[in-house]
């Protein structure tokens, strides 16, 4: 005949001491017969030992007090409430058992699948790992206990006391055949090839019936007990599938998370693929951890949506990606990218918000390696030089003016501090001697030329310019200023040829040049300067010609005179900004700055990826 503990129901093995509640199952033998105070005693100190493991499961399930579960447990219990959940650190018993590290049973497999038995039911979840060594959660099968054992209670509260150990007033659970119909289940759905690896998860201390699935589990050769750390999956904590993938995401990175992206080399244009390490290869996370890595990339010539590669290696055909996005990147401009990893193989893109594509786009990463440009060819270097008004009737037109120039100046400055590729100068007006203010002394047509040199040294001596508002709007010293600047850039470096320098000139002003003669009530330039053959020259050097300026608008002037010289102002204003016009409030000083920019080009398709360093 089977005999059993009388408080846990575990079948004895002979031993004094009950190997699962440590009750006294046998003493030393006496003389004579035992007393009726000799049985009172001892029924009394099981029945102190019974309430006392009976609680200690009844705590481990710890349904709410103004539940039914916790009704239904207290009538199990007798009448004797749960109690508040509380379990004596010395009432859990821990599995046993030779156990092995996870990412040791991961090695050298791809596939593994890992066993659960928990509170609600049987969990096994496939694991398939990839080349580069990244776990990826499968499917879950999961088999819920009364399927297994149909001895076990149909009230969910009460089934999970019995899995605790509890017996209570319910039937006992037979030990002897709960392990059988574990064992049953596990010849069904454990069905792995030879030399394969199924991984046990730890149950949760206390639960004395899942103890005993662990370690009918672990009698097959294939289930490896694995050390993981956590304890188990305690009531309330998800199992199966969530607490896999939990468990994965504490293991070391197999392999470098990088960031695919291009870079150019400087002195030949050569493009090649740059592998920017976020995530080093060893990374170990602890449980709900996350950790950030941050990186700079940069647009191409032109604004695109590059595609942002995260691989599990260096880039190379055959290397896995692990998440592939795209941004909208303006053309030239840095972008600051924030890259989030939860576990191996979990990459998310996290910051900017919402400049992502609305949908994750897929690639090949051989094609895509396929198709970086051969080369990217320096755009020639810039020239610019600026004229600007620093005269008008309305002051605070002109202050605008000089900020915006000002604004030009500091940008080129941060793109190319040493002007090695942007040289910049500028020549200031006012108004003709007839029109003098009392600021500027009379004859004080210019401030004096900035030749092109670097853009930083530029801003500083606009740093002393200071606008001088004038008396009239019709016309300024604009033609003595083009003059002025057609002499400047009369003479070309030797050697110089128009493939290497991108020359730019642009007119920042309100008021038009004066004629060479009067027009109609248009005053004539007093010098008889002819702004037109100023232009002709600068455009003969090469110069692109562009304004900045406000558009007219509003209606057309009541009195004849008004309107001739609303139509010599639009006439010289379509000269000036022949190839563009920028508008204050419209355009930016950046977006200045960029289509300044002479072009990049490259030599084979456009590059998908973001640059790893800035295109100079």
């Amino acid at each position: 005949m089977d005999v059993r503990c009388p408080v846990c129901a575990t079948p004895e093995t002979g031993h004094e001491l009950c190997e699962v509640c440590g009750v006294r199952l046998y003493g030393d033998p006496v003389l004579g017969a035992a007393t009726a105070r000799d049985l009172a005693a001892a029924e009394t100190a099981l029945g102190a030992a019974r309430r006392a493991w009976d609680l200690r499961a009844a705590a481990l399930v710890a349904p709410g007090p103004e539940s039914d579960g916790h009704r239904r447990l207290t009538a199990a219990l007798g009448g004797t409430p749960p109690g508040d959940g509380h379990v004596p650190a010395d009432a859990l018993r821990e599995e046993t058992g030779d156990s092995t590290p996870v990412q040791a049973l991961l090695a050298g497999r791809a596939q593994v699948s890992f066993l659960e038995c928990a509170p609600d039911g049987l969990h096994l979840t496939q694991v398939e790992i990839t080349r580069a060594g990244i776990p990826v959660p499968g499917d879950t099968s999961s088999t819920p206990w009364r399927s297994v054992v149909p001895a076990l209670d149909g009230d969910p509260t009460l089934r999970r006391f019995q899995l605790a150990g509890g017996v209570g007033t319910l039937p006992p659970v037979d030990r002897r055949a709960f392990d059988e119909a574990v064992r049953a289940w596990l010849a069904e759905r454990l069905r792995t090839a030879p030399g394969a690896t199924a991984v046990l998860l730890r149950s949760a201390p206390g639960w004395e019936l899942l103890r005993r699935a662990g370690a009918v589990a672990v009698q097959n050769p294939a289930v490896r007990l694995a050390a993981d750390g956590d304890g188990g999956a305690p009531e309330g904590r998800p199992g199966g599938a969530v607490r896999v993938r939990r468990l994965l995401r504490t293991l070391p990175l197999p392999a470098d998370h990088t960031l695919l992206l291009a870079r150019v080399d400087p002195h030949t244009g050569a493009v090649h693929p740059h592998s920017h390490v976020l995530f080093p290869a060893g990374l170990v996370l602890r449980p709900d951890e996350t950790v950030t890595a941050e990186v700079t990339v940069y647009g191409g010539p032109t604004d695109s949506t590059p595609l942002l590669p995260v691989l599990a290696g260096p880039p190379a055909p055959g290397t896995p990606a692990l998440a592939l996005r795209q941004l909208k990147v303006r053309a030239l401009e840095p972008e600051r990218l924030t890259f989030a990893l939860r576990g191996p193989g979990e990459v998310e893109l996290v910051a900017p918000a919402g400049e992502r594509t609305p949908e994750e786009p897929t690639a090949d990463l051989s094609r895509l390696l396929a198709a970086l440009p051969r080369r990217m060819v320096r755009p020639p270097a810039l020239e610019l030089l600026l004229t600007v008004d620093l005269g008008g009737a309305d002051r605070a037109e002109t202050e605008e003016r000089l900020t915006f120039v000002r604004e030009v100046a500091a940008l080129l400055a941060r793109k190319d501090p040493a002007g090695a590729t942007v040289r910049a100068g500028a020549v200031g007006h006012y108004d003709h001697t007839d029109y003098e203010t009392a600021w500027a002394k009379a004859g004080l047509l210019l401030r004096a030329p900035v030749v092109a040199r670097p853009p930083a040294e530029l801003l500083a001596a606009l740093a002393t310019w200071s606008p001088a508002p004038g008396r009239q709007d019709t016309v300024s010293s604009l033609e003595d200023a083009l003059h002025e600047a057609a002499v400047l850039t009369a003479r070309r470096p030797v050697g110089a040829d128009s493939d290497e320098t991108c020359r730019v000139l642009l007119v920042v002003g309100g008021r038009p040049p004066a004629p060479a003669r009067q027009h109609g009530v248009v005053p004539a330039c007093p010098r008889g300067t002819d702004w037109r053959t100023a232009l002709g020259r600068l455009r003969a050097g090469g110069f692109r010609l562009l304004a900045r300026t406000h558009p007219a608008t509003g209606p057309p002037a009541p009195d004849a005179a008004a309107r001739q010289a609303g139509r010599y102002a639009a006439e010289a204003w379509r000269a000036l900004g022949a190839d563009g016009v920028f508008r204050p409030g419209a355009d930016s000083p950046q977006d200045v700055v960029r289509a300044l920019d002479p072009p990049w080009r490259h030599e084979g398709p456009a590059c998908p990826l973001a640059f790893a360093a800035p295109l100079r």
